[in-house]
């Protein structure tokens, strides 16, 4: 395939990209959270009523529901940290132009989330695939023969030998001018 037809490896792009769906997915367990947050209350309201009116069974049954809603509400909000890291490690990247090795350990961390079952939630199912894809082709992006955006300053011994350069010329200068 000729180079101009080939896609860009920039891993810039990929990781603004990785960013991108990650919030988009942080988004949608954060409405997941609500909505099951939500149907707690409600159920928890519902309890209330029956236990006042002495119907236990019902009330031992709505109870054993909110317990299951308390349980997923609980993994959602350790999901829900596990991808604030991903968040986090993927500005990181961009921030300091460092891509390798934070794309191995983000997509290390997104292959521990695959295997969690609430990510099989068909609210949360499609922006964890466009996630997964994402950081694949970020891993990919950095790999070797991406391209190297890393910013590193001048050394202490280079900035000293072109300051004395710059020192010399303006001595020159300055002479020249005086002899003139």
């Amino acid at each position: 395939m000729p180079a101009m037809f080939k896609r860009s490896r920039d891993p810039l792009r990929k990781a603004l990209e990785a960013l991108y769906h990650v919030r988009l997915l942080r988004d949608r367990i954060d409405t997941l959270y609500n909505r099951i947050s939500e149907r707690r209350e409600a159920l928890f309201e519902r309890l209330t009523d029956l236990e006042s009116k002495g119907e236990r069974y019902l009330a031992k049954r709505y109870a054993e529901e909110i317990s299951k809603l308390d349980k997923l509400l609980s993994r959602l909000a350790a999901v829900q940290l596990v991808v604030e890291k991903v968040d986090l490690a993927l500005q990181y990247a961009i921030n300091m132009r460092e891509f390798s090795g934070v794309a191995s350990e983000v997509s290390s961390l997104v292959k521990d989330l695959s295997k969690l079952p609430e990510l099989n939630i068909p609210d949360l199912n499609l922006a964890f695939a466009e996630l997964q894809v994402s950081i694949r082709e970020l891993s990919e992006a950095s790999g070797p023969g991406a391209l190297d955006l890393s910013y590193s300053p001048p050394g202490g011994s280079d900035v000293k030998r072109i300051l004395e350069e710059a020192r010399e010329v303006v001595k020159k200068r300055l002479e020249n001018e005086l002899t003139a």
